[in-house]
């Protein structure tokens, strides 16, 4: 069975796996050009919330979670008013500066938002040396910390990652090595985060590992899902901004099938982990 085609993805076939119910996508943005983009941020084509849902009910995902672009700087009004739109089933990471005030970051959450990310890969609107003040900020108000760095900055960052107050949450594969993962100081920093309950990582992204061949994740998958499966969240990072040639969702969901076989651990990736992680009742 087949759908019509759908923006930034490839491909029309529903995946050969099913998921099971309460299966979330835990990370896609949307996009509005006509919303001003953040200084020296990139633009992006539209991507509106009605596609994203038009792709989850392709792949048979219930629900989702917005992830605020670094394209937007700290201006989360597209987003907040998508998480609006969307309702229940949705929750949202915005992006917001260490000296965020408290009863702002209050008033987002009464409307579903749940954590605050830094792109350090961009580095816009956030560097480094604001995440520790945010860390402290996010834990007034109970959200998480959401991290897009490379491994190296994630290991420069290690005592700060390690004794931050809130979760925190890895994209993207912590953007490990696929070769001598275990040997690079970012893994032990991940692993002391996975292993004490306070962080999780997103299987998400796979060709910003390795963009000629992003089933190379696979042995990285499988090492992460066999040292922590109960902090592992899966997304599609719909509508793939990071990608040079666009891939097939479809697919990319298939892939977990083979990083994880097991039934009762892709269930916890997909839907149980991430209720936990977003709130999802």
């Amino acid at each position: 069975m087949t759908d019509t085609a759908i923006p930034f993805t490839a491909g029309t076939a529903r995946p050969r796996i099913a998921v099971p119910p309460g299966t979330v996508d835990c990370h896609h943005h949307v996009y509005d050009p006509a919303f001003p983009v953040a200084p020296g941020a990139r633009p992006h084509d539209a991507a509106t919330l009605a596609d994203h849902a038009r792709l989850m009910a392709r792949l048979g995902v219930e629900r989702h979670v917005l992830v605020q672009p670094s394209t937007y700087g700290f201006d989360n009004a597209l987003h907040l008013a998508a998480l609006e739109a969307a309702g229940a089933r949705a929750r949202m990471v915005a992006v917001v500066p260490p000296d965020a005030p408290p009863a702002e970051l209050r008033a987002m959450a009464a409307r579903g938002v749940v954590g605050a990310r830094a792109n350090l890969v961009q580095g816009i609107p956030l560097g480094p040396a604001d995440v520790a003040p945010l860390a402290r900020r996010l834990a007034e108000v109970g959200w998480h910390l959401q991290i897009f760095a490379s491994a190296d900055l994630i290991a420069s960052l290690g005592a700060v990652l390690r004794a931050s107050p809130v979760p925190v949450v890895f994209d993207h594969f912590a953007q490990l090595p696929l070769r001598g993962w275990a040997a690079h100081p970012a893994w032990a920093v991940v692993m002391d985060l996975l292993q004490s309950g306070r962080g999780w990582v997103k299987l998400s992204s796979p060709y910003s590992l390795n963009e000629a061949d992003p089933a190379a994740a696979g042995a990285l998958a499988r090492a992460l899902a066999a040292a922590a499966p109960e902090r592992l969240v899966w997304g599609t990072n719909w509508p793939h901004p990071n990608a040079e040639a666009i891939p097939d969702d479809a697919a990319l969901l298939e892939a977990l099938a083979d990083w994880v076989p097991e039934r009762a651990l892709r269930q916890s990736i997909l839907a149980d982990n991430p209720a936990r992680l977003y709130g999802f009742s």
